[in-house]
């Protein structure tokens, strides 16, 4: 696609070790450099005194950094996840006042998004809402605010801060609702993820890439869970049991890391690439999260939620998981004891049709927002 070569900053989290973050960064970079633009991630800039601020320059422009990281003894896992984000990404570190400013006045749009970047009860960093962006035009892709309400303390800030952005597209149709209502605007959109602005082909030209230390087996349940919470393991040995699966392989998650039950094998060792590949080759999937939720609409796989938090919870996250699947029908993927709907295979046919619609419109929303 020809579009004019503007210079674009994201902003979001590129993840610590999440998959879901890390791969939901990319896909917004990848689909923005797929469409022509020159796009970077700005990483947060924090403002140091003077003397921290010229030493840690000076520092980076002798590559003394670069020389503590080889020498650090890291596991491959984070060796994988540092090759992916150094190979995959654009990023630009700022260390001085007038780098940071140089870089604003070279920027044509800065975007924000996606993620729970908004989710101030969680986090609340102005940066994420753009408080630096000055006269640049500003744009918010997806952005989640991860709970069903916007905390008493922030709606001020909220108001001021998003009344600023040029065009705002969240990733949850309650957080359309409830931005309307804090900051009195009409033109609030519900966008796609990005992770599901790349199709299926170009997730798995990454899978490509994928480097295994073990064999896969034929079939297998894949597992991956961020919470932890005790009846998963009931649960998980349902699936066992209606699937008829007997091969499961668990993913640790970073909030989750011991995670295990007997005769299962953990793979430790997963980098970004290797989650996806291990999605897609996967029989059925175990999961609460978003994203693993979201890639396995994508390749469409068989799949059951968890459901990690208890509704009731001021800190529940889960209407974003309750939006994506009433999204595309697959309300019944929710895990009921008792009812075993969810084991079913999906017939993905008119939830890929349904999906590709909601992309060629996301993928609009987010051109139009950068270009007009």
């Amino acid at each position: 696609m020809n579009l004019d070569k503007k210079k674009v900053g994201l902003v979001t989290w590129l993840g610590g070790g999440n998959y879901g973050t890390t791969l939901q960064s990319f896909a917004l970079h990848e689909k923005l450099r797929l469409l022509g633009y020159d796009v970077y991630f700005l990483k947060q800039y924090r403002y140091y005194n003077i003397i921290k601020r010229t030493i840690k320059y000076i520092l980076f422009k002798i590559s003394l950094h670069k020389l503590k990281m080889k020498n650090r003894n890291i596991s491959l896992k984070d060796r994988k996840l540092s090759n992916f984000i150094q190979s995959k990404y654009n990023i630009k570190d700022v260390y001085l006042d007038c780098q940071f400013k140089k870089m604003i006045q070279s920027t044509d749009v800065f975007v924000t998004g996606s993620d729970q970047i908004w989710n101030t009860k969680y986090n609340f960093n102005p940066f994420m809402f753009l408080d630096f962006a000055g006269d640049t035009k500003r744009v918010a892709y997806a952005s989640s605010i991860g709970l069903s309400y916007i905390p008493e303390e922030h709606k001020e800030f909220v108001k001021t801060m998003l009344s600023k952005f040029a065009h705002i597209g969240v990733r949850e149709q309650t957080a359309v609702n409830i931005l309307k209502e804090v900051v009195g605007r009409n033109d609030i959109q519900q966008v796609l993820d990005p992770t599901f602005l790349l199709t299926v082909t170009e997730w798995r030209q990454l899978c490509k890439e994928a480097n295994f230390e073990m064999e896969l087996p034929e079939k297998y349940i894949l597992c991956y869970l961020i919470g932890n919470n005790s009846w998963y393991y009931q649960q998980l040995d349902e699936v066992i049991k209606q699937t008829g699966i007997k091969d499961v392989i668990i993913i640790p998650s970073l909030e989750n890391p011991e995670f295990m039950m007997d005769n299962a094998i953990v793979y430790e060792l997963a980098g970004p690439i290797e989650f996806v590949s291990m999605l897609d080759h996967a029989s059925f999937i175990c999961t609460d999260s978003f994203h693993a939720t979201a890639l396995s609409i994508i390749m469409s796989k068989d799949f059951v939620e968890f459901i990690r938090f208890k509704d009731i919870d001021s800190s529940s996250q889960n209407s974003r998981i309750y939006d994506l699947l009433e999204r595309y029908r697959l309300n019944e993927r929710i895990y009921k004891e008792g009812i075993n709907k969810w084991s079913k295979c999906i017939n993905y046919v008119t939830i890929q049709a349904l999906l590709e619609e909601d992309r060629q419109k996301s993928l609009e929303f987010l051109i139009r927002s950068i270009e007009y």
